[in-house]
């Protein structure tokens, strides 16, 4: 497409003429934008484990001896 630029570069054009409480503002914005994501990734691992926990009682993947065995596997990456 021509003269399309990414979105980070339009930004940064911008951010130059900014005032320092304006980048200020922006950067405060941007961490509570990325605490929120953080929070949401939580709930949907939290999601994952319980949709694995009734995958398991419906009878359906693998069997686990335990839900502390469950819950090693699930969590190994982590």
């Amino acid at each position: 497409m021509a003269g399309h630029r990414p979105f980070r570069d339009l930004v940064a054009d911008r951010m130059k003429d900014w005032s320092p409480e304006r980048r200020a503002q922006y950067e405060a914005r941007k961490a509570q934008f990325e605490a929120e994501m953080a929070a949401t990734a939580e709930l949907t691992g939290q999601a994952a484990t319980r949709a694995a926990i009734e995958e398991l009682e419906a009878g359906k993947g693998a069997r686990f001896p335990s839900v502390d065995a469950l819950m090693t596997d699930l969590h190994d990456g982590d």
